[in-house]
């Protein structure tokens, strides 16, 4: 969502918005009451990749086991990650584990990839549980998302090269 989307959801313009997110102005009691609500539909609003994920990988109650039982196997890689800003790097984790699914939600995401060759619902099913959204996904630097992707894509799907040089 751009700024200037913010600041229409708001009933307010860009402007005033820079303002208050500087702190030179405070927003008023019906503008938070927007903002509240705006967070709150983002928060049930879902990237169609995310809901491919959990449809694969079956509902939340599913997700916390599957990912026990891969960190007993020791199928977990640790991997560094970097923030575009220094705000969000404060308040998000400098180190993430990722694991792949259980081999049934695996198969399932080979053969999606195959025919779509979409490597970000691999990345999604292979983050952790609270950070599985293209938003998380967005606020990384392009180097951290490609050693991601890369990694998922390896914990998923090891020989997936040569599935896309037979593409090509």
């Amino acid at each position: 969502m751009t700024w200037n989307q913010v600041a229409d959801k708001l009933g307010l313009s860009r402007g005033m918005l820079m303002m208050v997110l500087r702190g030179d102005r405070h927003l008023s009691a019906k503008a938070v009451f927007r903002l509240e609500q705006a967070e709150r539909e983002a928060a049930v609003r879902k990237s169609a990749a995310q809901r491919i994920v959990e449809s694969l990988i079956g509902g939340g109650d599913v997700v916390p086991q599957i990912l026990g039982q891969q960190r007993k196997r020791g199928k977990v890689v640790d991997i560094a990650i970097e923030y575009e800003t220094a705000r969000t790097s404060k308040s998000l984790p400098a180190k993430l584990s990722l694991s792949p699914p259980v081999e049934e939600d695996c198969r399932k995401l080979r053969t999606l990839f195959a025919e779509t060759l979409d490597t970000k619902v691999i990345t999604l099913a292979c983050l952790p549980k609270q950070l599985r959204s293209e938003g998380f996904l967005n606020q990384l630097t392009a180097e951290s998302r490609t050693r991601l992707t890369n990694t998922a894509l390896n914990l998923v799907i090891p020989d997936w090269r040569s599935l896309i040089t037979e593409r090509m």
